[in-house]
């Protein structure tokens, strides 16, 4: 019993967590990050006893963090000290300070620290999340919760979008060089949350046998959210969530065919009401964000993504192996590219799998293979699951929350946001919590 009580708090501590780094604008600040941080160690010492009381804990879920922790050893492997930077043969009072700090592969040795520390938090949250989430009645929890919790900030975000004063949640000011919406600096970002959550309900509503009052909360879930994703007017957001439907649609076609099953309807209608809606919201803004397109090549964000890939792939190339060190980024951009603004300090290279290898070199890109590998080889065999099987809908609806954020790291950095990434290694972890045959 005190087993079980102690997982449960962790299970509500984690969810809690997620919403609460959501809200905190994403969990971008330092007083933030700081709370996330101290928050993960916290839960990592209830892990840890609940680990010395429970006869059954299974070491074996917790294989599928070995990626993270391994990508957290290779960033302290980065600060590590080999030697000193300064040249052989005494270090005279004038050789300059930076010339005397010891030698890491990290050419920002304090930013490495940094993200090693969110590396470590994120490492942890998934830990628990894996071993909290072996348990139905835990992933239905958490499938209620994130549904009503992406509805509720959806509904936020386009009251904020009709009423917007400059200010988020009417009182926070926010620079005039960001976008935001909803809780977020960037309509990028909150565009990404979506993509991670609208999958839940919307599969649960497709391939759940449910009450009618459930049915109806989750359609009115995913209708919201769906609404909200198109009128932050992130075009990768609605081309994300586009090809996530398209691949809603392909797995009810093979996984129903033969079996009689027709309960489309719905779904589309839901589908196509939510277009409306944002339409009837949203028609002008929509309009002139989508004219932008026409501007092909010119048009300002492709420009400066490309300018920023194309030096990013170049500073990859210099640092093939190691990379130049985690979260060192922001700091070896200036030598290869400049920005497009005289405000603008270049934070991200806009796109996740390009950053993994500059940051970590192909080591970092070789761990994230394999995690990829590894998670779809899990899940894909699942996505043939009959409707009638309990483990589908959360399978299903966290597999293609993961495959959406994954889609959408081509053109943006959401796993740079920790409120995003906690929320993508959520799904992660329910997307493998079902081990073979178990319902």
């Amino acid at each position: 019993m005190k087993a079980e009580r102690i997982e449960q708090v962790l299970l509500i501590h984690l969810l809690v967590t997620v919403i609460l780094a959501v809200l905190a604008f994403g969990t971008v600040e330092s007083w933030s990050l700081a709370i996330f941080e101290i928050n993960a160690l916290v839960m990592a010492v209830m892990l840890g006893l609940l680990q010395v009381v429970d006869d059954d804990f299974e070491w074996r879920r917790l294989r599928f963090s070995l990626p993270l922790w391994g990508l957290l050893l290779w960033g302290i492997v980065q600060i590590l000290p080999f030697g000193s930077a300064a040249a052989p043969g005494g270090m005279p009072e004038s050789l300059p300070l930076e010339q005397l700090r010891l030698a890491t592969i990290s050419k920002d040795p304090q930013a490495t620290r940094e993200a090693v520390a969110r590396l470590l938090a994120l490492a942890i949250y998934f830990t628990v999340a894996l071993q909290v989430f072996r348990r139905n009645p835990a992933r239905r929890l958490a499938l209620t919760v994130l549904s009503i919790f992406g509805l509720a900030i959806s509904l936020l975000a386009i009251a904020q979008r009709l009423t917007w004063n400059g200010r988020l949640y009417w009182i926070r000011q926010v620079s005039a060089f960001v976008s935001p919406f909803g809780p977020y600096g960037n309509y990028n970002h909150f565009a990404g949350m979506v993509e991670l959550l609208f999958p839940l309900p919307f599969a649960w509503l497709i391939f759940a046998r449910c009450r009618i009052e459930e049915r109806i909360i989750h359609a009115l879930a995913v209708l919201v959210m769906v609404s909200a994703a198109v009128l932050s007017m992130s075009r990768a957001g609605m081309l994300t969530v586009g090809l996530q439907l398209l691949l809603f649609g392909v797995v009810i076609i093979v996984g129903r065919r033969g079996s009689g099953e027709r309960r489309l309807p719905l779904p589309v209608f839901i589908v196509v009401a939510a277009v409306l809606l944002s339409l009837l919201i949203g028609y002008q803004p929509l309009r002139r964000r989508f004219d932008t397109i026409q501007q092909g090549a010119a048009e300002h964000s492709v420009v400066t993504r490309l300018a920023y890939w194309k030096a990013s792939w170049q500073m990859f190339r210099d640092h093939p192996l190691t990379g130049v060190g985690l979260g060192a980024f922001p700091a070896v951009y200036p030598l290869y590219g400049s920005s497009s603004s005289r405000f603008e300090r270049v934070e991200q290279v806009h796109n996740d799998y390009l950053q993994l290898l500059t940051d970590a070199g192909l080591v970092g890109g070789l761990i994230g293979a394999v995690a990829l590998v590894w998670f779809l080889r899990t899940t894909l065999p699942r996505f043939y699951l009959r409707s009638g099987r309990q483990g589908l809908p959360i399978v299903l609806g966290a597999s293609i929350g993961v495959t959406g954020l994954l889609v959408h790291s081509l053109l943006d950095f959401n796993l740079q946001i920790p409120a995003n990434a906690l929320l993508f290694l959520l799904l992660v972890a329910l997307a493998v919590s079902f081990e073979s045959g178990e319902e």
